[in-house]
């Protein structure tokens, strides 16, 4: 590839960023020596334009002092739900508990680096550009009968579930679900994330016992006014908020890599959260994980309304995550495996433009504008499809 030295290859060649401009790959026959040239140009994607880009009518504002440094926000709709996850169990389907995904609508036990960047429309604002896979366990309330109240069972005898949808949708109501920003305070040292990296944020393992991190997990009632700075009031379960308030969940991936690995074998040791220099007072990347990259965050509120919160108290008393490998009661809130899955498929242009435009130009852009004249598609319906919740959706493994 552009005069590099050969190396061996197989069937398939995949190069995820080869960049703009002209490029050439030489494909030579180990026992003749013969040779084959490719030559192609890559050309610039807000020259050559895509219906995936709209003009931008607005500027964003800059972003606030103290506040998050510049970060670009995307609304998604619901893709689809399943007992698969193609990072922790490839290859082996309805291994996993419950998911929700958001983003590329192929997303299965069978995705891979390849197939996730190929193939598949998105329900994230960028449709093509942004065909990025999204998901978390599903958050699952008790159901009640709507007449006498009292507690469902499901055809194998247990507990009855229904799932609590997180406010998404169109752009007039969708919740902008999904963060870009700085983890670092040194923006210039940020890198765009490469393609196929993939990671896991929180502990699908943990109990209430061990309370997980706020500043990497965490639940609050949006009523609370939560905020890092002035008020820093976090839940590590599932609050009691009641009717017709929100429960908003919040998930801070990791944003220092090791610069060398897309993934490793617990999803998490390729990467690191920032830490605080003690001789700068700076927020840097650890030595052991250089690389700042592109901070990915995910921000859901689910609304307390009468189909799914509690009949009695009309909160969202009950509510469990389907990875919460606990009995929930009343001294165990549920909501303490919190965590969240992402595997990077953005185009390389886009995700270059969002950390130059956006976050290294200290702007809050929001819908998908890339505060450089252009903005992302709109976000569009997934296929929505729902499985039966099994085993308050743990799934049948």
């Amino acid at each position: 590839m552009d005069e590099a030295e050969f190396e061996r290859c197989g069937a398939e060649i995949f190069y995820p960023d080869v960049g703009e401009g002209k490029h050439t790959l030489v494909v030579r026959r180990d026992d003749t020596g013969d040779e084959i040239l490719y030559s192609w140009e890559v050309l610039d994607l807000f020259e050559s334009g895509s219906r995936d880009l709209i003009a931008a009518t607005q500027v964003p504002s800059k972003a606030e002092p103290r506040s998050w440094r510049g970060i670009i926000r995307i609304n998604c709709d619901f893709s689809h739900s399943s007992y698969n996850d193609p990072i922790v169990f490839p290859e082996e389907e309805g291994r996993a508990h419950l998911h929700r995904f958001y983003g590329n609508m192929l997303i299965d036990h069978m995705t891979t680096m390849v197939s996730i960047v190929r193939e598949g429309a998105s329900t994230c604002q960028g449709n093509e550009l942004n065909r990025s896979g999204y998901w978390v366990p599903a958050l699952l309330a008790p159901s009640y009968d709507p007449v006498t109240k009292e507690r469902l069972v499901d055809e194998q005898g247990q507990e009855a579930w229904k799932v609590v949808p997180a406010v998404v949708g169109t752009n007039e109501e969708a919740h902008e679900v999904f963060y870009y920003s700085a983890g670092v305070d040194d923006l210039d040292s940020i890198q765009p994330v490469p393609v196929g990296l993939r990671m896991i944020a929180g502990d699908p393992k943990a109990t209430p016992g061990q309370g997980q991190d706020s500043a990497i997990v965490r639940w609050h009632c949006q009523s609370w006014e939560s905020s890092d700075g002035s008020n820093p009031r976090w839940s590590a379960t599932i609050p009691e908020c009641r009717a017709p308030d929100r429960v908003r969940m919040d998930i801070f991936f990791p944003s220092c890599w090791n610069g060398v690995d897309l993934d490793s074998a617990d999803h998490k040791g390729h990467m690191a959260y920032p830490v605080r220099d003690e001789s700068t007072g700076e927020v840097v990347c650890p030595v052991s994980h250089p690389v700042a990259l592109v901070r990915p965050s995910y921000h859901y509120a689910f609304g307390v309304l009468p189909d799914v919160f509690d009949p009695v108290t009309k909160s969202s008393k009950g509510w469990r995550l389907a990875s919460d490998d606990y009995e929930v009661d009343e001294e165990r809130a549920g909501g303490a495996s919190l965590h969240g899955d992402w595997f990077n498929a953005w185009h390389p242009t886009i995700m270059e433009a969002m950390l130059e435009s956006c976050i290294q130009g200290r702007y809050d852009c929001h819908n998908g504008n890339l505060a450089n004249g252009w903005r992302l598609s709109e976000a569009q319906a997934g296929e929505q499809y729902e499985p039966v919740i099994v085993n308050g959706g743990r799934g049948g493994h």
